[in-house]
């Protein structure tokens, strides 16, 4: 009999962090769901920890490391669920998330394809919660994604039926390849929200490349025309992306923030929303981390 949801779980070398995830969706409170642990670095470790459960419902998934989103990709191939449920091996869920999930897609009409949800951003070396990401939008939320991922994928549960229509993630992307897939998705289905914090999604040290995470924003530019040809979303990307490179100490920025204000000289509907995005826990966050402060 096939489970209802299928939750994915890409993995490389991280045994504690790994058991810490696996066992937040053992806990929840729905149970009919499989759990695919695709292991980029085919540990012996790792298939030792999936093993011991003794649980029919973990699968191991062995990969050639090839990458994220390569290993959410062949997750979603692998599911037998009708829906798909992703979490990151360092992070970890709230008990009742899965639960509050398939409430909602079963109140929600058919073209709900994904349901996001409210997140915790979770220090795990001092064990702090840094602060509270909560849903901004829900229903049509393509012209909000065009201009920030206001979603986080370790929260997502989607229909698996959706990728048929809007494709898998991107391999290509050096970063920002979620923020690529979900906003592709928000072209073909509505979002629903739940702002309650239902996942905890762990800040460390070694986690964050802020140079990759400017290429990947890049790569995001030249991707998707929505944002290439309209000046005030282009200017709104351009204005965030040379506010960090001025935070970071990159004199570049200044050249970008300048492009930003020749493409929208009023700043109409980007000033505001840009120092939002500063003042954002995941912003501050990137920042921080990028001038060690974090």
């Amino acid at each position: 009999m096939r489970p209802t949801v299928s939750v994915i779980i890409p993995t490389y070398n991280r045994y504690e962090l790994l058991r810490r995830a696996i066992e937040s969706v053992l806990n929840q409170s729905f149970h009919d769901f499989e759990v695919l642990v695709v292991d980029g670095a085919r540990s012996e470790s790792t298939l030792e920890l999936v093993r011991s459960y003794g649980d029919g419902r973990l699968r191991y998934i062995p990969q050639k490391g090839k990458g994220i989103a390569n290993a959410r990709n062949l997750g979603v191939l692998k599911a037998r669920g009708e829906f798909i449920a992703f979490l990151d091996d360092d992070d970890r869920w709230r008990r009742d998330k899965l639960e509050l999930q398939m409430e909602a897609f079963r109140e929600l009409p058919r073209d709900y394809g994904l349901i996001y949800t409210a997140f915790t951003y979770y220090y795990l070396e001092r064990g702090k919660i840094l602060g509270v990401k909560h849903p901004r939008a829900s229903g049509n939320v393509y012209r909000h994604m065009l201009r920030d991922n206001i979603t986080g994928t370790s929260t997502i549960m989607v229909r698996r039926e959706c990728f048929k229509r809007a494709g898998l993630f991107r391999e290509s992307f050096p970063t920002c390849e979620d923020w690529d897939m979900w906003l592709r998705m928000s072209k073909i289905c509505r979002f629903g929200a739940i702002d309650e914090p239902l996942v905890d999604y762990s800040i460390h040290s070694g986690q964050f490349s802020f140079a990759k995470y400017l290429a990947g924003r890049y790569r995001m530019i030249e991707e998707h025309g929505d944002i290439r040809h309209d000046p005030r979303v282009l200017s709104y990307h351009l204005l965030q992306i040379g506010i960090l490179k001025l935070f970071g100490g990159d004199r570049s920025g200044a050249a970008e923030i300048l492009r930003a204000f020749r493409l929208n000289p009023t700043m109409r509907g980007n000033i505001f929303d840009a120092i939002g995005s500063i003042l954002d826990v995941r912003t501050k966050i990137y920042i921080l981390k990028f001038i060690g402060r974090l």
